[in-house]
């Protein structure tokens, strides 16, 4: 009997033992994690530096009043667009207006003086002539002996009184046209401050500031109103003299403004000019910006500028990930994700140049938040 439970308590432990041996090899491994790769290859990025300046209109103007007194209209406000001849203020022309009407009413009668003068010279024209050929003929006869030395010198004398009569009707029709050219120039000066009364834009553009309200009284010169140009605009910024030699060849550089969001524009170089301030030790690019509906004055605006290109291992931007504060790739080979610190060198938009690593290794691009050093991956194309 002692025996045979000795041999029930052997197979029972057998059969324990069995079980556990079991739970063992039935375990499974991690799976792989699908992921796309790419290879590192030998390139070159160009480094890009931005500078930020303001739009400014190239046209601007602080218009003002050239005729003194009291602004009786003021017809736009800031921020009002103006075409070019828009009437912007007024100045009171009554007094003007009033000495331009006297300046026509002498002018009116210098002409009708001018014009009597000249109807003058003309009878004194055909009396001179009258008595010319009097005096001739009269000539003849007393050399015929008809006539007497009496008769013959008195004609004389009438064709001399002729003479003096048309010589002072000349000088009259000169007078009266001086005086009548005097009064025109006084029509045109008194016209002078009645047209400059009526202030207008000189070009086209927005109104950023005025300067008067009506009813004040404004003197000659007097700042009425700021216009400036929005089809024209251009961008201006202070480049340090160290980053000169990457401009000095460019024509046409990309200009991004912050308020169109990514739309890039691209600019032509108006000038560069250094500070005539040693101590800024910068020069001021100017670039010229195409119209493009949005763009204002005042605008923030930022100049993309190549500076040069580097070459080295180029990787995707999307291949980069960090762990533990290092910043690297994972390299995948035979079926494993390998985590290898590189160090970024340059990049742009899309790559980088990094150190650290040989082109044509083959790196992972996605699911790298899943990858740890040394898991298991499976390559996929999609």
């Amino acid at each position: 009997m002692k025996r045979s439970t000795t041999a029930a308590l052997a197979v029972a432990f057998s059969l324990t033992l069995t079980a556990c041996g079991g739970g063992s090899s039935t375990k499974q491994a991690a799976p792989a994690i699908a992921v796309r790769t790419t290879v590192a290859e030998n390139g070159s990025i160009a480094s890009t530096t931005d500078f930020s300046g303001s739009l400014v209109a190239v046209h601007r103007a602080t218009v003002g009043a050239l005729t003194p007194g009291r602004i009786d209209l003021l017809a736009v406000h800031a921020g009002d667009r103006v075409a070019a001849g828009t009437t912007l203020a007024r100045v009171d022309s009554a007094q003007y207006s009033a000495m331009l009407a006297g300046a026509r009413a002498g002018a009116s009668a210098a002409g009708a003086g001018s014009a009597a003068a000249i109807a003058g010279l003309q009878q004194a024209q055909s009396r001179y002539d009258l008595a010319a050929k009097t005096a001739q003929r009269m000539g003849n006869l007393y050399t015929a002996g008809a006539i007497s030395k009496e008769q013959r010198d008195q004609v004389q004398t009438q064709l001399e009184v002729a003479r003096a009569g048309l010589a002072q009707a000349r000088a009259q029709v000169q007078a009266a046209s001086g005086g009548e050219a005097a009064a025109r120039a006084g029509v045109a000066a008194a016209s002078v401050p009645v047209n400059d009364a009526t202030i207008t834009a000189p070009f086209g553009g927005i109104v950023t500031q005025t300067f008067v309200r009506p009813g004040e009284v404004v003197g000659a010169g007097s700042p009425v109103v700021r216009i400036e140009s929005d089809g024209n605009l251009e961008l201006k910024v202070a480049i340090p003299l160290g980053d000169l030699a990457a401009l000095r060849s460019q024509r046409e550089l990309p200009v991004r403004v912050d308020a169109l969001g990514n739309t890039t524009l691209l600019g032509s170089v108006r000038s560069l000019v250094p500070s005539d301030n040693p101590a800024l030790r910068s020069a001021m690019l100017r670039i010229d910006l195409p119209a493009h509906p949005g763009l204002l004055p005042g605008m923030f605006a930022r100049v993309l500028v190549r500076a040069r290109s580097t070459r080295g291992t180029r990787v995707p931007l999307s291949a980069l990930v960090e762990r533990a504060g290092q910043s690297g790739v994972f390299v995948v080979n035979a079926g494993k994700a390998a985590f290898t610190p590189v160090e970024s060198v340059v990049s742009d938009t899309h790559f980088a140049i990094v150190t650290g690593l040989t082109a044509g290794t083959t790196i992972a691009v996605n699911n790298l938040a899943e990858l740890t050093d040394g898991a298991a991956v499976t390559v996929v194309t999609q």
